[in-house]
């Protein structure tokens, strides 16, 4: 039989997953991520160390699945997408990793925004965020010293199979389906604009190649095989970012399809087929699918999932350490907060990305002496929903003629029934829960089949890969209670991100 190997590096935690050619999981390991928050709003990883959780991560599979490694046929990786780090002329990390969830580039955003915003959206999917484009002018400008020795920029995933494969800072990649998060790309034709990177002032060679999520890269060399507890000389796929892992692996390769990663990061995205840009209200981003000819509309919270973490952690902190902490919190709100108490929570703890509003912070709303510690957890969970609603509405206006089927929910929060049927009844779409637990590593185990012949139709293998395990149906009478709200959600994020960036200093 024949085995392939999908490594997710989340950010929370690197996840690698072995997988036979039926496409059942055999054995599932992690090994957790080491997050450095700075005192200058920076948010970090060590490249190295994120390297060796890979290295860990894929012995632990090996020695716990008791496989030969002569019938591992190929590897792939998928990663976290919007942040980057630069890699000098040998390959190896020139930067650390800067995450998406920092904020240093915060003022380039703006930048950009003001000075080629719409230029951006038409052309790479998305307008200045914490991404790429920002953070690249943060490095030139505000590190010249270690930007002049970076040879490329790209992002983990894909430096990490690099140099497993042995490959130099020249030959240095990046896969299509992260372009959309660099502001220089041309995602329609998958290639960078000339035009945005001129008006910018950035070199194009501090750009990588580049490349499709299903390209082989190279072969793994000695003596990272030895230490993985492989053989060398293994085919190293492309790969692709997490979410588009995500979606491959859950089966969303069908326009009409929507997706809720229900994770550390709150994503919302729904499966199309055409490319149009959301120049009005700057509050979606379009990414390329794994899938050619394919895309995705998509817009995430900035650590939604850490809402629920914070939540856990401060308001029922006899349970924080708990494994059925969130099962617990719902039976509470279940019988203590069974309906919406007129309380609202803004999510955007470190900020707005869509559209990006990097100053404005958590709040609750209408909270009195009359409501309890379960009413502001229920507010956590609508709010996240409502700000899905806004991303719908929005996707409704750009493509009216398509037709939504349905909304697959993956991520720790699926497993959460009472929040299934609270975003349902908000987005009045059936939520579906699926009977795999692992997407993202499967995803990228599909691509690394793909590319070596185990699957020949990509798309197919997909679609057939998971099955409907529960429907969440809206509820009616939920739905016109919730209606009512989602004005009041949406104007009081406005009013208030004014007197955020007003008072940003104090932040």
């Amino acid at each position: 039989m024949t085995y392939l190997i999908g490594c997710d590096l989340g950010t929370t935690a690197t996840k690698t997953a072995l997988f036979n050619d039926k496409g059942e999981l055999i054995v599932v390991e992690k090994v957790d991520s080491n997050i450095i928050y700075g005192d200058d709003r920076s948010v970090t990883q060590d490249p190295d160390e994120m390297f060796q959780s890979v290295i860990q991560s894929v012995k632990k599979v090996m020695e716990k699945s008791g496989i030969s490694p002569n019938q591992v046929a190929a590897i792939a990786l998928d990663g976290q997408m919007a942040g980057i780090m630069g890699v000098d002329d040998r390959g190896e990390a020139a930067t650390p990793y800067d995450s998406w969830l920092d904020f240093r580039s915060a003022d380039y955003a703006e930048k950009m925004k003001k000075k080629a915003e719409q230029l951006v959206i038409r052309q790479s999917g998305m307008g200045p965020s914490i991404n790429h484009g920002p953070k690249i002018l943060w490095w030139k400008h505000e590190r010249p010293e270690i930007y002049r020795k970076i040879k490329k920029f790209t992002v983990p995933s894909s430096w990490i199979a690099q140099k497993l494969a042995g490959l130099s800072g020249e030959e240095t990649y990046l896969d299509y389906t992260n372009l959309h998060f660099t502001c220089f790309g041309d995602l329609r034709n998958l290639r960078w604009d000339k035009e945005i990177l001129q008006i910018f002032d950035v070199e194009e060679d501090k750009f990588p190649r580049i490349v499709d999520p299903c390209l082989q890269i190279g072969q793994l060399q000695q003596p990272w095989a030895k230490e993985m507890g492989l053989l060398a000389g293994i085919p190293l796929i492309a790969g692709c970012g997490d979410q588009a892992a995500n979606a491959l692996g859950a089966g969303v390769s069908e326009p009409g399809i929507a997706f809720d990663v229900a994770g550390t990061a709150s994503c919302f995205s729904l499966f199309v087929d055409e490319y149009n840009p959301d120049v009005k209200y700057k509050a979606l981003m379009l990414a390329q699918s794994v899938l050619k000819n394919f895309y995705y509309a998509m817009a995430y919270i900035n650590g939604g999932g850490m809402d629920l973490e914070w939540a856990k952690k401060e308001l029922f902190r006899e349970w924080a350490d708990s494994r059925d902490a969130f099962q617990l919190m719902a039976q509470e709100i279940e019988k203590n907060a069974p309906k919406p108490s007129g309380v609202i929570f803004i999510p955007h703890l470190r900020g707005r990305n869509f559209p990006t509003q990097p100053w404005l912070r958590g709040i609750f709303a209408g909270f009195s002496w009359d409501h309890r510690r379960e009413n502001l957890y229920r507010a956590i969970l609508e709010g996240i929903a409502f700000e899905y609603a806004f991303y719908l509405k929005v996707i409704r206006e750009l493509m009216p003629t398509l037709t939504f089927k349905e909304v697959r929910v993956v991520g720790g929060g699926a497993k959460s029934p009472l929040w299934n049927r609270i975003k349902a009844s908000i987005l009045k779409v059936p939520y579906v829960e699926l009977n795999r637990q692992e997407y993202a590593v499967w995803g990228s185990a599909l691509i690394a089949g793909h590319a070596v012949g185990v699957f020949q139709d990509l798309q197919k293998a997909s679609l057939n890969s998971v099955e409907k395990k529960k429907v969440h149906y809206p509820d009616e009478k939920l739905s016109k209670t919730y209606e009512k709200f989602i004005p009041y959600y949406l104007e009081t994020m406005d009013k208030m991100n004014e007197v955020f960036e007003k008072y940003r200093e104090l932040l």
